[in-house]
């Protein structure tokens, strides 16, 4: 995982901002006094499945690859708008974008499902009334009360809002991944594991939580790593060892460094080792 930056453009969020976001917040609160208000929404109707139209840019906030593992889905799967509170769990925020991010399927469906471990309580629903307002000021309270408008909030405000959660996976809109994951190469078994900072029960707490809810140090993670790594360490080799002139290992340091930009696989662990050797 690396750190990601969320848009809070209304041009590039259209459908999910300003009005059409309020039609959707009706049609939910809608959808909830239909199921019968008892804490949870039945969202497998289609017309119910309305976030799909938040993928394009979620793709190009994640640079097309899973949000969580970082391999490429641009092409081996189309990937998957994926909440990251559960809709199951957090109905009223089946609309929000910034509960959303991009996800491959075996991430998602295969891993987290509707798992969300926290340590803290867990966020209050919102108040719904049993009849709803018919419109006005009234309405609109209520449906500000669903979820915040992408466009008029900011990143620390949502970050606020989830605050006392303690939710144990790592958001990277929210927070930094690189802060809390470590990587282990292992030449006798070629894989690089995901671990912990030594020291670090946050690092630990949430190092667990990436394997147990994410898979993230599942075998074919494990395999695909190492072969970033070995390449990422074969091209470091030659450049401590070879003989350059100045110009030449600047241009060599640049290509190597290249490897851990924000659109390449498994750029939080070669980051990570880039760091380790002094290279970043």
């Amino acid at each position: 995982m690396i750190k990601v930056s969320r848009t809070r453009s209304a041009a590039k969020l259209k459908g999910f901002t300003g009005t059409q976001l309020e039609t959707k917040l009706n049609n939910l609160v809608q959808y909830y006094q239909d199921d019968g208000h008892t804490g949870t929404v039945n969202f497998r109707p289609k017309n119910r499945q309305v976030w799909g139209g938040a993928k394009p840019q979620l793709k190009v906030e994640s640079y097309n690859k899973c949000i969580y593992c970082e391999a490429d889905t641009a092409v081996v799967a189309h990937g998957d708008v994926e909440h990251f509170r559960p809709k199951s769990q957090y109905w009223w925020l089946a609309y929000c974008y910034d509960n959303y991010t991009f996800s491959c399927q075996i991430c998602n469906q295969t891993y987290k499902g509707d798992t969300f471990p926290v340590q803290g309580p867990r966020l209050a629903p919102p108040t719904v009334p049993l009849t709803l307002p018919s419109g006005g000021a009234e309405l609109k309270s209520l449906l500000q009360t669903i979820c915040p408008d992408p466009v008029t909030t900011t990143d620390a405000a949502v970050a606020q809002l989830y605050a006392k959660e303690d939710a144990e996976l790592i958001n990277p809109y929210v927070a930094d991944p690189e802060q809390f994951f470590a990587w282990k190469a292992i030449p006798e078994t070629r894989e690089v594991w995901l671990v912990a900072i030594t020291g670090s029960s946050h690092s630990s707490r949430a190092v667990k939580a990436a394997e147990d809810v994410l898979g993230l140090n599942r075998q074919e993670l494990l395999r695909l790593r190492w072969n970033a790594y070995e390449t990422l360490e074969t091209l470091v080799l030659l450049f401590q060892e070879g003989n350059f002139a100045a110009e030449r290992q600047r241009e060599f340091l640049l290509r190597i460094r290249t490897q851990a930009d924000a659109d390449r696989p498994f750029a939080g662990m070669t980051r990570f080792f880039l760091k380790s050797w002094g290279l970043l």
